[in-house]
């Protein structure tokens, strides 16, 4: 029986894919069941009066005492009112989520977390699309 190459190459390709989605996943060997720590991140939405955020700063006992407490003070001197406060510790690393005015900018806020981590960190932040 003869076959034109077009035709030849076709069944060559459903042939492979045929036996690539037939090849059996090996299981992941991964029994371990820590958390995994976020990294440093802070995300912001503006609003035409209000902006709310979202930060996560990993270790956040080796600065504040209570979970965000120390960046609060930084953020209301840099930011003003500071309202919708809210922040839990997973893992060692604080989410503190608020809301702020639409004035405190990704710059002032950048400051303020750099404030907050004794100079030691820059927490850039950015503005979600």
């Amino acid at each position: 029986m003869h076959f034109s190459t077009p035709t030849t190459t076709l069944l060559t390709a459903l042939l492979a894919i045929t036996t690539a989605t037939a090849s059996p996943i090996t299981a992941n060997d991964n029994s371990s069941n820590d958390l995994v720590r976020r990294s440093n991140s802070c995300t912001n939405t503006f609003y035409v009066l209000a902006a709310k955020w979202d930060v996560y700063l990993d270790n956040d006992a080796s600065y504040n005492k209570q979970c965000g407490g120390g960046c609060l003070d930084n953020i209301r001197g840099r930011c003003g009112v500071v309202t919708d406060w809210g922040c839990e510790r997973n893992g060692g690393t604080a989410h503190m989520h608020f809301s702020t005015g639409s004035g405190c900018t990704n710059y002032d806020m950048t400051q303020a977390l750099k404030a907050c981590t004794k100079g030691q960190q820059t927490i850039n932040c950015s503005t979600n699309k």
